[in-house]
């Protein structure tokens, strides 16, 4: 009888797996050093990928109302004095909103009373605090009070451009003068008392900032001057807005 051959068809216990005749890519492929899987030979996607522990999503920007109200040091002039037009502009918003109830001039005569408050309170009122500050040493300099004032005008005009569709709706569908009036009226304090609030707290950080405490000769010119604010723009609104005049307030 002739020896036995071996069958050579019959795969060896160490000898791998052939790869397949029509050049697929195999079922799982090793990873390289950085977590990520070698491509296939035919230039298929790889089986399975390890995302890479250094990714990260791209940064957030902030929006246009918060780099409209924040902080900025060092504060630039032209920066302080943009950002109180854009305060006033927006304030003007409200002022077409009061104005819609008569239509024609009276919205272009709105536009510009309701934000020549704004623009009195800032030209008349902190000007005059500084000098009353100034009486009691307050460690507080103009380029920090008018970025403060920039900030408030801002502050004020954002929240009567977002009170103008209401206040819009308002006064236009109100059967009373006196009704307008007051809705008109009450949008009016509402901003201008958040607006008075955010100046008197960035003028108090300020102080507290360089000062240690606030004094209480500068706490008392900073109510002096809420009280004064507060009256000059009534003042102001009372002799351009018709809409009050109207409604006999």
């Amino acid at each position: 009888m002739e020896a036995g051959i071996p069958d050579l068809s019959a795969p060896r216990g160490d000898a791998a797996a052939a790869p397949a005749a029509d050049g697929a890519a195999p079922a799982a492929s090793a990873a390289d050093g950085d977590g990520v899987a070698a491509p296939a030979a035919d230039g298929g996607a790889p089986a399975a990928s390890a995302p890479h522990g250094d990714a990260a999503a791209p940064g957030g920007h902030p929006g246009w109302t918060a780099a409209l109200l924040a902080e900025r040091s060092p504060s630039l002039l032209r920066d302080d004095l943009s950002r109180f037009g854009v305060g006033v502009g927006l304030a003007s918003l409200y002022g077409l909103a009061l104005g819609a109830r008569q239509g024609g001039a009276s919205l272009v005569q709105h536009a510009a009373g309701v934000p020549a408050a704004v623009v009195a309170v800032a030209c008349l009122g902190v000007p005059a605090l500084l000098i009353v500050l100034t009486l009691f040493d307050a460690p507080l300099d103009p380029p920090r009070a008018l970025s403060a004032t920039a900030r408030a005008a801002a502050s004020t005009g954002l929240v009567l451009a977002g009170l103008a569709p209401a206040a819009a709706l308002f006064v236009v569908t109100s059967a009373s003068d006196l009704t307008a009036a007051l809705m008109g009226l009450l949008g009016l304090a509402v901003a201008g008392a958040l607006g008075v609030h955010a100046l008197l707290r960035d003028l108090g950080a300020a102080l507290r900032r360089d000062g240690g405490l606030l004094l209480s000769g500068q706490g008392a010119a900073l109510l002096g001057f809420a009280g004064f604010a507060v009256v000059l723009a009534l003042r102001v609104w009372w002799a351009t807005l018709p809409i009050l005049k109207a409604g006999a307030l």
